[in-house]
């Protein structure tokens, strides 16, 4: 921009001091005039009287073109001055220009970034969102299935005592103690029912915890639930949950632990098949996926009826491996 300014007001300056040179010739040349009229008059024996007055009349036609020159000058000076005035002006409206959209652009990227920003922020609450609805799925497919296969045995009249305290709430076993196998035993003890309402009261407040995505706080009642509880029906599942509220909350290691407590001290358990597979995420994370596959394999050949066993093969297809 200067560049432009310096390159619109350079010549008009030059046309300045040309027409100021040309006053300055003209001014000279009156002035030497005057002076040759001067010595005329003091010399007018030598000169004739008609010669003078043409002398007078030239030197009359030079003043009067001086002074023309001198309004044109004035005139020029004005216009010039003008247009160095609006160059001016068109500079400083050019700069704001100029500013006005290096302030646009720079609102425009901290828009997009903030935008880019929420983006991310939305993807990744969706993807999380959508994690636990699977999570949840899964956890209600494997319970459906858990009760199926208990009232199956309870058509076939085989039901144990271990699954059957598993699946009846507090309320079933306080209500009707004539259904429960070990209600002759409660008669004569009857501090087992205090201790089943305090078990499956503790359960009943870490799994609603669970539910609500309220996962350490899961964790820790669990924990609590296996360490006083060592021995009671509700244990392995109560491992199981620790486990997957751990695992959610990526603490592999810890989670690892807690499933193989599962797989390793209640190996007839209804849970084992969720816990291996569970197990198999954890792995994966942590990088064993040779150990993941394995379990995923062991997963479909010994309970293929499972819905473990369906989520094991997709496991395995997302990997490209085709199951043994």
């Amino acid at each position: 921009m200067d560049r432009f300014h310096q390159a619109c007001s350079l010549p008009l300056r030059q046309s300045i001091q040309g027409i100021q040179h040309i006053q300055g010739s003209v001014t000279v040349m009156a002035g030497m005039v005057f002076g040759w009229l001067s010595l005329l008059s003091a010399l007018s024996g030598c000169s004739s009287e008609p010669r003078l007055t043409e002398l007078h009349a030239q030197v009359k036609v030079m003043n009067e073109q001086q002074q023309t020159l001198k309004k044109e000058q004035q005139q020029i000076l004005e216009h010039l001055s003008g247009m160095e005035s609006k160059l001016d002006e068109h500079d400083f409206l050019v700069g704001e220009l100029i500013r006005t959209e290096e302030e646009a652009s720079l609102d425009t990227h901290h828009l997009l970034d903030k935008l880019e920003r929420s983006s991310s922020s939305l993807r990744e609450q969706i993807d999380q969102t959508r994690a636990a609805t699977q999570r949840r799925d899964q956890d209600l497919s494997i319970r459906i299935k858990a009760i199926e296969a208990r009232l199956e045995n309870l058509v076939q009249g085989g039901l144990s005592r271990k699954p059957l305290e598993s699946f009846l709430t507090t309320d079933d076993v306080t209500k009707n103690p004539r259904q429960h196998p070990s209600a002759s035993r409660d008669k004569q003890n009857p501090s087992l029912d205090q201790v089943t309402v305090n078990q499956a009261s503790a359960f009943r407040s870490a799994y609603k915890a669970y539910l609500n995505g309220r996962y350490k706080m899961a964790a820790a009642q669990f924990l609590r639930f296996v360490e006083k509880f060592p021995a009671a029906s509700l244990t392995p599942q109560a491992y199981y949950y620790l486990g997957d509220a751990q695992y959610i909350q990526k603490d592999y290691q810890a989670a690892a632990q807690t499933f193989r407590q599962v797989l390793t001290h209640y190996p007839d358990d209804h849970y084992v098949p969720p816990a291996m597979y569970k197990l198999g995420l954890v792995l994966r994370e942590t990088d064993e996926i040779s150990k993941a596959q394995q379990l995923w394999n062991q997963i479909i050949r010994d309970y293929p009826d499972l819905p473990e066993a369906a989520l094991a093969q997709e496991q395995l297809a997302k990997a490209r491996i085709v199951p043994e």
